[in-house]
């Protein structure tokens, strides 16, 4: 990364409050790299994991089916004054979640607590994403996205280690009480101290920003990207298993990450030339191409650890171009409800994406070329995009 490409960085980090924005953003996003482990093992501290696993699940959906309407309230209220209100109400359902596992309560209480600790969780992160884009000028919103995409990384790499650390060194308590505490810190930063739309806000009712035709086709290309993502995870964990080397996934999936991280940072770097809608198609394509070398290079087992790193380059720049053209694509003052459609559709096309990779497990290359498949197929769908992103239709 040369002189001239950290200048972006610097001209980002010299707009008043970019800093402290940027601490909020790293609060934020870790909790979110914990999270499924550490709902995970406080539900499993004293119940079986197929019971934990059924409590996760209901904590996922619980997530995913409130995220809009939670946007949406952020979009009205202000994300500070949205998040801090469901803050309250996670720490509560979070000492619930405690105290039914403690309890040793059956399986569908363990349920339905955790799912009720989904559907309040801070929409911080679309909230952060909306703030980004008013607050980061113009010619330096792409670096702010990339620099929150890398950031996004960065959590799910170190996340899970430090909720399995201290759910092991200390209790899972530990993890979950870590969570709570970084996301109030990222409340108390960003408080009230940021313009998060112009006034006055459009107010949404109704199917809200879905009435944009060029979000709902992003949303599409969304979802099979995070399918392309998923299957990769499952289908690479299955290979290692089948070649009896399951130590190595750690470190292969980090390496997914890495590069991710890398293509994000260097697209921070770069003066926008195209436009998201251009640049989306573009970023697909060469994620495509990364994955089918992937799927080529598990027929032999030590070219992985060189084809991982290149197949995660161009996934950072991917989702770091969707954020933003989400942004644009809707009307503003419903930034945040957009973005938290985003984050739905892309857990449902994890969920996915999880599934049909799981049922290819004894033939991971199937499950590689399932993930190409799916990235060959969002980039048709952003291709058509083109025409519709960046007039809000």
């Amino acid at each position: 990364m040369d002189a001239g490409g950290l200048s972006f960085y610097r001209r980002l980090f010299a707009v008043p409050g970019s800093a402290r924005l940027a601490v909020a953003d790293l609060c934020a996003r870790l909790p979110q790299g914990m999270l499924s482990l550490t709902v995970l093992l406080v539900a499993a501290e004293h119940a079986s994991m197929r019971v934990a696993g059924l409590a996760l699940a209901g904590h996922s959906m619980g997530l995913a089916a409130t995220a809009p309407v939670r946007g949406r309230l952020a979009d009205r209220y202000g994300v500070a004054r949205t998040a801090g209100f469901c803050w309250g109400g996670w720490v509560l359902a979070a000492l619930g979640l405690l105290a039914a596992s403690a309890a040793r309560q059956p399986a569908v209480v363990l349920v339905a607590v955790a799912a009720a600790t989904g559907c309040v969780m801070p929409p911080l992160s679309p909230g952060l994403r909306s703030i980004w884009s008013f607050h980061a000028p113009a010619r330096l919103v792409q670096t702010a996205f990339a620099l929150d995409a890398a950031v996004f990384d960065l959590a799910y790499i170190t996340g899970p280690v430090i909720a399995s650390s201290l759910a092991v060194g200390v209790a899972p308590a530990a993890a979950l009480a870590l969570m709570l505490a970084l996301t109030g810190a990222a409340l108390a930063v960003i408080g009230g101290r940021f313009r998060e739309h112009p006034a006055p806000a459009v107010r949404t009712a109704g199917l809200g920003p879905l009435r944009s035709g060029a979000l709902r086709r992003l949303l599409v290309t969304a979802a099979l990207t995070n399918v392309a993502l998923a299957a990769t995870e499952v289908a690479l964990t299955a290979s290692m298993r089948l070649h009896h080397t399951l130590w190595a996934i750690g470190p292969l999936l980090a390496e997914l990450s890495a590069g991710s991280i890398l293509g994000s940072l260097l697209l921070g770097t770069r003066a926008p030339a195209a436009s998201a809608r251009q640049r989306l198609p573009r970023f697909l394509t060469g994620y495509t191409i990364g994955l089918a070398a992937l799927t080529a290079a598990s027929l032999a087992a030590p070219a992985l650890a060189v084809a991982t790193p290149l197949a995660g380059l161009f996934l950072g720049p991917t989702l770091a171009t969707l954020f933003t053209s989400a942004a644009s694509a809707v009307p503003h003052g419903n930034g945040t409800e957009a973005q938290a459609w985003l984050n739905s559709i892309m857990n449902g096309g994890a969920a996915g994406g999880a599934a049909l990779a799981g049922l290819l497990a004894s033939q991971p290359i199937a499950g590689l070329a399932l993930a190409a498949g799916a990235a060959a197929l969002a980039t048709s769908t952003a291709a058509l995009l083109r025409p519709a992103i960046g007039r809000g239709r």
